[in-house]
């Protein structure tokens, strides 16, 4: 079982929630992880679901708050249009009956003496039967006064009109007189909608800083519960690395944090007891079991040696022998894939010349090639700047040369590489066999799992699960593929798919 594959389970378990729905993924803050990771992996505050909902929150509060100030701004219009509606009726019902009495002009006679001192915001106008101005204001018998497209100017009027003593908004009555004329009171609004104006100004600047403090609250409390949750990922991903005795620190608050942290801790020391559990049992297997077949090699050694004269005998011995060193085998290459992956073997990381080692593997390799027919070639860009554990980088190369020699078809190529991609090094081996599909290349990097077309030819399944955890150590990957490299000789047979097998490996910084 390997710690990757426990640790990734754990994050999906703990962290990923399923999603459904544009609406309610953006609310829940499901989104890609390429879109919500930082450069470093880590969770972006402006993604973190806290603030997300925080930031709709306010933004429906926005809207809301919006309309309400539409809203109560029309309605103090409203209550000031019918404030000044009423007192004109109230005039217009204490004037009728003088109007009825005495005529337009007594009318006229009469505002003259009530109204000696006139007031900016009121005006007044009479007009006799024959259109001419009785008493007044002009402009308010004016046709721009009138509703547009109306027969006869009476009734409520409302216009805005632009005169010596500038831009007035007037709302009035005009009240047809008994004898033909027409008496017209009316109100300069515009004052009064001055007024108001700048209430839901008010209103919307207090809001609007209410949204502002409510963001930055949102905001503090989207970095400190991001902070929270990349510390339990980090955790997991040392776990992950193999630092098992790695937990996630509860801070004491008592909050849900704090108890995902201890549920994840408790997963983490269950798997990590378990691990251990199954690592023990693995061990002490392989040790009971190292002695006793140790001791029946020498002892079918024996055998062979007292049988020297019979053949039958002696063939015999010789294969339970061999099959004994097969097991032996199988035993120290899974202890050290385990010991690889949980990151217990002894490794140190230094500067490697990629290009010294390629080499080597070429001098002990290219005897081996050659009885097979085939020739290698190394494929180096300059400069490669890595770090790791050479000995178990070159293990792992090994195990690629091997299986490379072991498929490739005679008269074919066998390429070693080593080449720089963006922040990565890539070290691999390509040949001209029959490759590997898409759907298998999973399988083939499993424990004893081998493809069916390749049971006739010897082999364990143990050695690209090597490779592969060997990579996973040095925070790399292994990755199959097809062979795409161009040829480097003409001659030979006809090329097939092949395949690329290239350690992908974490790029050293450049040294100054």
């Amino acid at each position: 079982m390997s710690w990757s594959i426990v640790a990734a389970g754990l994050r999906r378990g703990f962290l990923q929630p399923g999603s459904s729905g544009t609406w309610h993924a953006f609310w829940r803050g499901d989104r890609p992880r390429v879109v919500a990771m930082g450069a470093n992996g880590e969770i972006a505050p402006l993604y973190n679901s806290h603030f997300r909902q925080a930031s709709c929150v306010a933004f429906i509060f926005l809207l809301v708050t919006l309309g309400s100030i539409a809203w109560g701004q029309n309605l103090l219009e409203q209550v000031m249009v019918r404030h000044v509606k009423d007192m004109i009726s109230a005039e217009i019902r204490a004037r009728q009956g003088l109007g009825d009495r005495d005529g337009t002009q007594q009318l006229a006679r009469q505002l003259g003496q009530s109204e000696a001192t006139p007031r900016r915001e009121r005006a007044a106008a009479v007009q006799a039967a024959d259109g001419t101005l009785a008493y007044g204001m002009p402009e308010l018998l004016s046709t721009d006064m009138c509703a547009p497209g109306a027969h006869a100017c009476s009734g409520w009027l409302r216009a805005s009109l632009d005169s010596d003593q500038g831009m007035r908004e007037w709302l009035g009555y005009a009240y047809t007189l008994p004898q033909g004329g027409r008496y017209v009171v009316a109100y300069d609004i515009l004052p009064m909608l001055n007024r108001i104006y700048p209430v839901p100004l008010v209103v919307g600047l207090s809001v609007f800083t209410a949204l502002l403090m409510s963001l930055g609250v949102g905001m503090y409390s989207s970095f400190d519960a991001t902070k929270r949750i990349n510390r339990i990922r980090q955790a997991m991903a040392r776990f992950a690395r193999g630092e098992t005795d790695s937990r996630v620190g509860v801070l004491g608050r008592h909050d849900e944090f704090d108890q995902l942290g201890k549920d994840v801790n408790t997963a983490l020391e269950r798997i990590d007891f378990l691990m251990e559990e199954v690592r023990n049992a693995a061990n002490h297997i392989a040790h009971e079991l190292r002695t006793p077949l140790t001791r029946l090699q020498q002892r079918l050694s024996n055998v062979a040696e007292a049988a020297q004269g019979s053949t039958a005998t002696s063939g015999e011995v010789a294969l339970a022998e061999e099959e004994i060193r097969h097991i032996q085998y199988l035993f120290r290459t899974v202890m050290r894939i385990s010991e690889i992956e949980t990151g217990r073997c002894h490794h140190e990381s230094s500067p490697i010349d990629a290009q010294a080692m390629l080499a080597d593997l070429n001098d002990y390799y290219g005897v081996l090639a050659e009885e097979r027919h085939l020739t290698m070639h190394l494929r180096i860009e300059e400069p490669l700047h890595l770090v790791g554990d050479r000995p178990l980088l070159f293990q792992a190369m090994v195990n690629l040369v091997e299986n490379a020699i072991k498929y490739a078809p005679e008269g074919s190529a066998v390429t070693l590489l080593a080449r720089e991609r963006a922040d990565a090094v890539e070290l691999g081996v390509a040949d001209e066999g029959p490759g590997i599909d898409t759907n298998q290349r999973g399988q083939a990097v499993q424990r004893f799992r081998r493809l069916a077309r390749d049971r006739a030819i010897a082999g364990h399944g143990l050695g690209l699960p090597l490779v592969q955890a060997v990579a996973g150590l040095h925070g790399g990957s292994l990755v199959l593929a097809d062979n795409d490299l161009p040829r480097l000789h003409e001659s030979g047979p006809t090329r097939t798919r092949g395949l690329l097998a290239l350690l992908h490996l974490p790029q050293a910084p450049a040294a100054h």
